[in-house]
This record gives C-alpha cells, sequence and structure tokens, in this order.
C-alpha cells in the first residue's frame, strides 16, 4: 500500500492530520486526503477483490476470518478514529469497513498477515507503557496523542517510524473500505453509471488547482470541445 507523506504544499499537511487526531477533530476531508490510492486502485469499488467480497457477503457466508476479538476491538476504535461520525454520514464501522478489512486480510499472505497482528499488538504494548491501559481502554484524549504521533512517519521518533508506517497501512484500509461501501459512495456523491444528458467539463476550481484551461486545450488541439 502507498504510504505517504504530503509535503508542505498539500492541502492536507502531516502536522494538520496529526493536531486532529491528538484533538479528536479529524474529519472526512482530510481522510480521503491523507488517503494512499494504491489502497483503492487494490480494494475498491470494482476490483477483484471487492467483487470476491460482495459475493461472499451475498452467498450468506460473513464470518470473520482475519481478526481476533481482542484485533477486533482495537480495530474497531481505531477505523472511528479514522473515519468518524459526522453530519453527512456515519463513522467507518457503521459503512461496515471492518468487515470488509478482514475479508481483505483473510486473503493475504502470511507475512501481511503477521504484521498486522504484530501491528495491532503494538497500540496495546504502547498505550500500557505510556497510559497503563491497553488501547481500548483508553480516553479519547490518550488514543489521539498516540495517533498524533504516528500520524507520518517521516515526521515520526526514530522509535515510532514502524507503528507509523503500520498505522497508514491502517488508514489507508479503512479509507480504501469505507468509500467502497454504498455509504461511502455516498458520502462523495459518486454517481457511476448514471447517464449524464451533458458534460459542461471540469469545475473551474478543480482547473485552477491543477493549473489547466480548456482554452489552453483549445488553443493547442483545435476546435470546441
Amino acid at each position: 500500500m502507498n504510504v505517504r507523506d504530503p509535503g508542505a504544499g498539500s492541502r492536507t499537511s502531516g502536522e494538520e492530520v496529526a493536531s486532529s487526531w491528538a484533538e479528536g477533530t479529524i474529519n472526512r476531508r482530510q481522510a480521503i486526503e491523507a488517503m494512499g490510492l494504491g489502497a483503492m486502485a487494490a480494494y475498491g469499488v470494482g476490483t477483484p477483490t471487492f467483487e470476491r467480497f460482495r459475493k461472499w457477503m451475498a452467498g450468506g457466508q460473513a464470518r470473520w476470518r482475519f481478526f481476533t476479538v481482542p484485533e477486533l476491538a482495537t480495530v474497531r476504535v481505531l477505523a472511528d478514529m479514522v473515519i468518524p461520525r459526522d453530519e453527512k454520514s456515519g463513522s467507518a464501522t457503521d459503512a461496515g469497513s471492518v468487515e470488509y478489512m478482514d475479508f481483505v486480510l483473510g486473503e493475504s499472505g502470511d507475512r501481511t498477515k503477521q504484521a498486522w497482528h504484530d501491528g495491532l499488538r503494538w497500540f496495546d504494548e504502547e498505550c500500557t507503557r505510556r497510559f497503563g491501559s491497553p488501547f481500548v481502554q483508553c480516553d479519547d484524549a490518550q488514543r489521539g496523542a498516540l495517533l498524533g504521533d504516528i500520524a507520518w512517519p517521516a515526521r515520526a521518533r526514530e522509535d515510532l517510524r514502524q507503528a507509523a508506517a503500520f498505522f497508514n497501512r491502517v488508514r489507508d484500509l479503512v479509507a480504501a473500505a469505507f468509500f467502497s461501501s454504498r455509504m461511502g459512495v455516498e458520502d462523495l456523491g459518486y454517481l457511476g453509471g448514471v447517464f449524464a444528458p451533458s458534460w459542461l467539463g471540469a469545475p473551474d476550481e478543480a482547473l485552477r488547482e491543477l493549473g489547466v484551461s480548456y482554452d489552453e486545450w483549445d488553443r493547442r488541439y483545435g476546435g470546441p470541445r
């Protein structure tokens, strides 16, 4: 999965996201912009993994394949910290993201499975070391402080770099799972497969941000669009 650290020119900086987690104010825009696109490419709507999951669920085969009971508790809290409930839609767990994550990891190789087991165990060990309680028993401020320390690998302390890289994998898979769900698709306002009677082009704001224009296209390649 793609683990990336937005640079200074990014609309959502590493400091902004880390601060939001520490303060408990992470929002949907930040979750989208922080997400590694590799996760959506690998597990998003229309991918082979997603289609297998859809058929598996439709066949009434739903059962936990990967997470242990303690891990499920940890993942549910993490998922809802990555994508919390807001005024527009529900949280990651409301959307069924953890079920899809469990399916994806159940199909993964042994090295990936072990990395996730080890990574989730680290949250409990680190919280117990810092606060005297496992991750799910810590309060929101304590959990937020921990996530603030590992929001981006390149900005984490040396001894937390591995944990930060793992958390980025968690974040990417949570986001891919959420935005592949019905709730997530509706949250984005995606209307794939719906006939559009007219195409007016990309919004001016998006064109300005990319530094392109339809007028320049017409000058270079001729003719109206």
